[in-house]
């Protein structure tokens, strides 16, 4: 038993030592970054703690670091040391210009209002259907759109 337990102990030894401890700062103000995505070989991917920390195995061909307002690096082996700093990416918007509604366009949106409105309507001088006598529902819906016209003019003038 105990030559087991010294055998897992000398593995887990061996483990933690086949790994290294990366810092990942901003390169403007030397503060650690959190979060980073750090994915050595594409294989073991892995992210930053509160302190900037990382630990990536011993050996690896190559390394990414990414994150969102920073971009991302990509750096062989040899060109690793133990502190990565990122620059930061600047994210901008384009002016943006807020209009409102000027008098201007209340005024051209009224004419329109008006205009539609006030275009003649064919009406056929003799028009005779029985089923439109008998529907009250059709009577009902053509009374309830009059007294809607009527409505929207009025809010229309205000």
């Amino acid at each position: 038993m105990r030559q087991l337990l010294t055998i897992v102990l000398l593995a887990f030894c061996g483990f933690v030592a086949a790994q290294r401890q990366i810092v990942v700062l901003d390169a403007s103000t030397l503060q650690p970054i959190p979060g980073v995505s750090v994915r050595a070989d594409s294989l073991h991917a892995m992210k930053t703690d509160v302190d900037g920390m990382v630990a990536v195995p011993e050996r690896f061909d190559s390394i990414t670091f990414s994150h969102l307002k920073y971009g991302s690096e990509r750096l062989a082996a040899a060109e690793i040391a133990d502190t990565m700093l990122m620059f930061s990416r600047d994210v901008s918007l384009p002016e943006v210009v807020v209009m409102g509604v000027g008098p201007d366009l209340m005024r051209a949106i009224r004419k329109d209002h008006e205009r539609i409105l006030n275009r003649p309507r064919y009406i056929a001088p003799l028009n005779f259907e029985l089923a439109e006598i008998l529907d009250r529902r059709g009577r009902r819906d053509r009374k309830h759109l009059k007294r809607a016209l009527k409505i929207q003019q009025e809010y229309d003038l205000k």
